[in-house]
């Protein structure tokens, strides 16, 4: 519940802001550059590998000697874990930069003539890697010792700082690299403070030792699964803001961006609930039995599945009055794309509490197939979707691919592999089931919504 309050507190914060952000973005600077900015935080998405669920294969190999207060196992994993935190950051760095020429093939049609999107791009890049060269391992010691709402509150106070001096920027001077420059500075900020507070909270904790070739390469396998785990995941997210700017331009992302902005801000909302009790659920998977984890499981799901339901048909029916107030009608979508990115965030969100249990039970290398075809489909259906119907092909081509082999094969491994005695097809009927009342309770409450007349 602590860790659950203070993620809370943290998303509240990380999604208000932007929210002024973006607005302040199209009046004082122009909906090109927010196009820009989706952009690059795309693209840089998919270069992070820390993102791409590194750092959580480590975390997941603390858990134990953590839960046994194994220091000495604790210091020898912090110390590998540095070195491979440095590693991906030279990495990084230099595949970043190899990119670089590649960066106007991206955009289709105008953007913004007055910055140079090569500076901004690397400015982009640079807020990425330095991560990797501070103090980042040090978050997984913390994760492991089940105190993420210290991270959030971090998180939370520098959010604040971060939009608070970029706010400041848009209104006073309002000039797009000051406001992309905030970005490297407050991340240093963070992960100093993150390691001031590690080394004073564990003093005896520190990088020494040498971990086993035998557990070296237990690690190696946890980390290949779940990187490959988090590319399908990170592809599914970014892909689409990549191929609307090279199908249809900036301007497009710009829209597009404001909407898939309020659905993933209100996944990333409930997300911090499984999230909050990852740790928690590591640990039970490590020392409860299968059958009170699968009760845990089926718990879990039928109560997300009603915060889903009601959040969704609230997405659904709220999304055009609000994005007309905000942005006004030069800044909508139609509402076939409305329809689609509302169940758009019901599959994807359904999918939350099976990947719980997946992490938490380390199946990250049973699904290493799974997550290869889906990032191609994803990649293959949205280019094709996206191409012939526009932003509407390009969410049905996400859909199509998170159905197969999301809630398909996705949850097929964790049944086959931890839930053993309990049968797929269970979850399969549950799943219908919570889809099916949501879409019928949805088009109800659209109904009586349509009656209701307002003045505008």
């Amino acid at each position: 519940m602590r860790n659950v309050v203070a993620a809370t507190v943290s998303k509240l914060v990380a999604t208000l802001l932007p929210f002024l952000t973006r607005t302040l973005i199209i009046h004082y600077i122009g909906e090109l550059y927010l196009g820009l900015n989706g952009l690059f935080t795309s693209l840089l998405m998919i270069l992070n590998l820390s993102e791409l669920g590194i750092g959580s294969a480590l975390v997941f190999c603390m858990y134990k000697p953590a839960a046994e207060n194994d220091e000495k196992q604790l210091k020898a994993l912090l110390n590998l874990y540095k070195k491979i935190y440095r590693a991906i950051g030279a990495v990084l760095l230099f595949v970043g930069i190899l990119l670089t020429p590649l960066i106007p093939a991206l955009i289709k049609g105008e953007y913004p003539q007055d910055v140079n999107i090569y500076v901004v791009y690397l400015i982009f890049l640079f807020n990425t890697a330095i991560s990797y060269f501070a103090y980042a391992h040090k978050k997984a010691l913390l994760t492991a010792y089940q105190r993420n709402d210290i991270l959030s509150y971090i998180e939370t106070v520098v959010n604040i700082l971060v939009y608070g001096v970029q706010i400041l920027i848009l209104v006073l001077w309002p000039n797009y690299y000051l406001y992309i420059l905030v970005y490297p500075i407050m991340t240093m900020v963070e992960n100093i403070w993150v390691g001031y507070l590690t080394k004073k909270r564990y003093p005896s904790l520190y990088c020494e030792g040498e971990v086993s070739k035998e557990e070296k390469k237990e690690i190696k396998k946890y980390v290949y699964g779940i990187a490959l785990q988090k590319l399908c995941s990170t592809a599914r997210t970014s892909s689409s803001n990549i191929i609307i700017s090279v199908l249809l331009g900036l301007f497009s992302v710009a829209v597009f961006g404001n909407y898939y902005y309020i659905m993933i801000a209100l996944h990333t909302f409930f997300y911090q609930i499984p999230m909050a009790i990852r740790s928690s659920v590591g640990n039970s998977v490590v020392s409860e039995s299968i059958k009170k984890n699968y009760s845990d499981f089926k718990s879990l799901m039928k109560a997300y599945s009603f915060l889903t339901g009601w959040s969704a048909i609230c997405l659904f029916c709220l999304y055009q009055p609000f994005m007309h107030l905000w942005m006004g009608e030069k800044m909508m979508l139609p509402i076939s794309s409305v329809v689609l990115l509302a169940l758009y965030y019901v599959v994807l969100q359904l999918t939350d509490i099976f990947e719980l249990y997946k992490d938490a039970a380390g199946l990250w290398w049973f699904g290493r197939y799974r997550v290869v075809l889906e990032t191609i489909s994803n990649l293959v259906l949205s280019s094709i979707g996206g191409y012939f119907w526009g932003i509407n092909g390009v969410i049905i081509g996400i859909i199509l691919s998170i159905l197969l082999f999301g809630h398909g094969y996705g949850c097929f491994i964790v049944y086959n592999n931890y839930f053993r005695d309990n049968k797929y097809l269970e979850y399969f009927t549950d799943f219908v089931s919570y889809v099916f009342v949501i879409v019928i309770i949805a088009a109800i409450t659209y109904g009586i919504c349509l009656l209701l007349k307002f003045r505008k």
